[in-house]
C-alpha cells in the first residue's frame, strides 16, 4: 500500500541525524494538524500556477505541498539549517530575508502564497513583506494567512496569571536558538485584516480555528473551553485574501 505524504514526512523527520533533527520532530509533532488543515485550504483555492510559501523551515509544509503535487517555492532567511530536508525531497527553497529584502522573484510569478505562522515573527516591517507577497502574485492571486490571535482563550489566561502573551527571553533567544525570531506580536484579526487592505487585498474569509491535543490533561480541557467559547476567542485566526490591486511598493528600511 503507498504510503500517506505525511507518513512520508514522518520517515524523513525521524531519519534526521543532524542538529535540526529535535526541532524537525518537535515541530512536526505540534504541527502535523495545522499543515493537513492549510493543506485543504489549498486545495479548496485549487492553484493552477505555482504556491510560494513564505517562512518555509523547516519546510514541512513546503514538502507537503509537494508530496500532494503541487509546483511549490519556499522562501527562507537560512535554508542552509535544514539543508537534509531539502536535499531529501528536491524541495526548491530560496535564501532571503523578507523583511530586509525584495523576494528574489519577477512581479506576478505565483498563484498562490502562503504566510502561515510566521507574521507574527515579524519584528522590522509587516507591511514591506505583505507588498512583496502583492507584486509577486498574479492578479486575482490567493493569500492564506494564519496566525495566532491575540484574543484567544491561552492569551486571555495568561494575561489573568500576570504573564506575558509570548515570554520575551524564549521568544528572543529564537534568534541564536534556531536561526530566526520567536513571537514578536500576536494580532487581533482586524488588524491583520487592516494590513491586508492596505496592501492591496480584499479579505474573502476570515475564520478561526484551533487544533486538538487531547494527549495532555490540559489539551482536553482546552479542547472543551473551546467548544464552550464564541469562535473568535480560538487560537489561530484563518485569512483567505485575494490580490485586487497593486500593493504600494514599498522599499525595505536600512
Amino acid at each position: 500500500m503507498k504510503q500517506t505524504p505525511i507518513a512520508t514526512l514522518w520517515d524523513a523527520v525521524n531519519a534526521q541525524n543532524g542538529p535540526a533533527r529535535a526541532w524537525h520532530v518537535n515541530d512536526l509533532y505540534n504541527h502535523e494538524r495545522r499543515y493537513l488543515a492549510d493543506l485543504s485550504m489549498i486545495a479548496r483555492l485549487a492553484p493552477t500556477g505555482t504556491v510560494l510559501e513564505i517562512g518555509a523551515a523547516p519546510c514541512h509544509m513546503t514538502a507537503l505541498l509537494k508530496l500532494h503535487g503541487y509546483r511549490a517555492v519556499g522562501v527562507d532567511i537560512d535554508p542552509d539549517r535544514v539543508g537534509d530536508l531539502i536535499e531529501r525531497f528536491g524541495l526548491d527553497v530560496r535564501r532571503c530575508d523578507i523583511e530586509r529584502s525584495p523576494l528574489p522573484f519577477a512581479d506576478e510569478s505565483f498563484a498562490c502564497a502562503m504566510l502561515c505562522e510566521t507574521f507574527e515573527h515579524l519584528r522590522i516591517d509587516p507591511a514591506f513583506v505583505l507588498s512583496e507577497i502583492n507584486r509577486v502574485l498574479e492578479p486575482s492571486g490567493a493569500l492564506l494567512l494564519t496566525t495566532p490571535n491575540v484574543y484567544s482563550l491561552p492569551s486571555f489566561g495568561r494575561y489573568l496569571l500576570g504573564r506575558s502573551i509570548a515570554d520575551p527571553v524564549q521568544e528572543f533567544g529564537k534568534l541564536r536558538g534556531v536561526g530566526h525570531m520567536g513571537h514578536v506580536r500576536e494580532y487581533s484579526a482586524n488588524e491583520v485584516a487592516r494590513f491586508l487592505k492596505v496592501s492591496g487585498f480584499g479579505v474573502q474569509g476570515l475564520d478561526y480555528r484551533y487544533h486538538r491535543h487531547l494527549r495532555s490533561r490540559r489539551g482536553k480541557l482546552l479542547d472543551l473551553a473551546y467548544r464552550i467559547a464564541p469562535r473568535r476567542f480560538r487560537r489561530e485566526i484563518v485569512v483567505v485574501a485575494r490580490k485586487v490591486a497593486p500593493g504600494p511598493r514599498l522599499a525595505p528600511l536600512p
